[in-house]
């Protein structure tokens, strides 16, 4: 591979590859090469999923509560 054609992803987003392109993950990455299928490469990056039980509230007291948490966190910011 030669180096003028390496490059290393700064920041994350989205990428459009043109075909041809080849991708390979750095050593450490979590993402996992899975496989290249007739439609194209399939990239699957292992994620945690946290699950929290809550009891259950009242839909408007739930509103109410959202909306009190956004406008704090909002006035907070000024």
């Amino acid at each position: 591979m030669d180096d003028d054609t390496v490059h290393i992803v700064e920041k994350a987003g989205l990428v459009v590859l043109d075909q041809d392109e080849l991708v390979i993950t750095a050593e450490g990455s979590e993402a996992v090469l899975a496989r290249i299928r007739d439609d194209g490469l399939v990239l699957e990056f292992p994620v945690e999923v946290e699950v929290r039980i809550v009891p259950a509230c009242d839909p408007d007291e739930h509103i109410d509560n959202t909306l009190a948490r956004l406008t704090a966190a909002l006035e907070s910011l000024a």
